[in-house]
């Protein structure tokens, strides 16, 4: 079993992880960090974030099944992964699957515990940081083209 654990694990400061919109984000930068966090080949330049230029990425990284996955994790602690999927009522691959995106996002690690995997959430909660300034000020740099009459 290949896993690779984070040594960017949560400090008593940060109990949050942060989705944020950063519209001024190349897309070439945000992309080349983030699949290959999800993919598992590095961690996340930026621990405790992950920015996009594009509001919908933020929203589909952390799915409803990412996001239940998360919230078990937090709130009831399993000791395993597969007693993860019970808690969850989900197939065991689907679980995996998604808790190896979770990690390569580093907002939980997987700790090898005998023969079991153990899942811990690195965070207390996740937030989306859409600030309005941001998506206004990018709105108002954009150059509309002249009605000629």
């Amino acid at each position: 079993m290949n896993m690779k654990l984070h040594s960017n694990s949560a400090n008593s400061k940060t109990k949050t992880f942060t989705f944020k919109y950063d519209p001024y984000l190349t897309p070439e930068g945000m992309f080349t960090d983030f699949w290959q966090a999800v993919d598992g080949k590095q961690c996340l330049s930026k621990p405790h974030q992950i920015s996009s230029p594009h509001i919908e990425v933020l929203l589909d990284s952390i799915n409803k099944n990412r996001w239940e996955i998360f919230n078990t994790l937090v709130v009831k602690k399993p000791n395993s992964l597969t007693e993860l999927a019970k808690l969850l009522n989900k197939d065991y691959g689907n679980v995996w699957r998604d808790v190896r995106i979770l990690e390569g996002m580093g907002i939980i690690k997987l700790q090898k515990e005998g023969t079991e995997v153990k899942p811990i959430a690195l965070y207390e909660r996740i937030v989306f940081d859409l600030s309005a300034e941001r998506i206004i000020s990018v709105a108002s740099t954009k150059t509309h083209p002249t009605l000629n009459h």
